[in-house]
């Protein structure tokens, strides 16, 4: 039997969309616990303000935005117009669902798009939701009345984040069991040489730090001191 190329081709691409969306919502998880782990727990921000504050500020920023706009392009419109009579299409949740080529079926339109009611309109409405209010007004461009205010923008009300990271979790597993069979394996978050990691070695830096100034420092007395500056690490 002789495959037909083109058909061949066309299968590759909706694969490789698939694939590449399941990816973008793991670093989107990987980029949020990160985050997570910058602003959460008071012990770490305490460990992270004595190394380096405010380089740790800095990149909580970076973040916050990073992910404000990866959200909102995920969560985006099917297309955009471009100039007066063109539009492009867009890597996100609807166009990959109204993708005619997919021929998705009407159980899983259905599941997708219940996964997406669950993401509050206060985070994903795209006139007045939080990911859309700081895309339009802080990290796509500057709103000048937003920028010269001291109104916070970019914060996500609070657990909306956790819902919609869930949420498109999901629909990315309802992708790839549509179109392999099986879904594509836990979104596993902490990986060696990671944030944690980094975490351990500022903390024995600290440590070393505080012994170096010690009479009669030894190694023992270093890993000591390290275990009773940072007992949760």
């Amino acid at each position: 039997m002789i495959s037909n190329p083109n058909s061949d081709e066309k299968a590759a691409r909706l694969d490789e969309i698939v694939k590449r969306f399941s990816n973008a919502v793991h670093d989107l998880k990987i980029y949020h616990y990160t985050l997570k782990q910058l602003v959460d727990a008071e012990e770490d921000r305490i460990l992270l303000q004595k190394a380096a504050g405010r380089f740790f500020v800095l990149i909580r920023d970076v973040l916050v935005n990073y992910l404000c706009l990866e959200f909102s392009k995920l969560l985006g419109p099917g297309e955009s117009l471009v100039g007066k009579n063109s539009r492009v299409e867009n890597f996100s949740v609807e166009n990959i669902l109204n993708d005619a080529e997919f021929g998705w079926s009407e159980q899983l339109k259905q599941s997708v798009n219940e996964a997406l009611a669950r993401i509050p309109p206060s985070f994903r409405d795209r006139k007045s939701g939080a990911i859309y209010t700081a895309r339009n007004k802080y990290s796509a461009h500057y709103d000048k009345e937003v920028f010269l205010a001291t109104e916070v923008i970019g914060e996500f009300p609070e657990g909306d984040d956790e819902l919609a990271l869930t949420a498109l979790e999901e629909i990315s597993n309802l992708f790839y069991e549509a179109r392999f069979g099986e879904i594509g394996g836990e979104m596993i978050l902490t990986y060696a040489g990671d944030f944690h990691d980094l975490k351990k070695c500022l903390c024995m830096g600290l440590a070393f730090d505080k012994l170096f100034h010690e009479p009669g420092a030894d190694v023992q007395g270093l890993y000591k001191l390290r275990k009773k500056e940072c007992p949760h690490l």
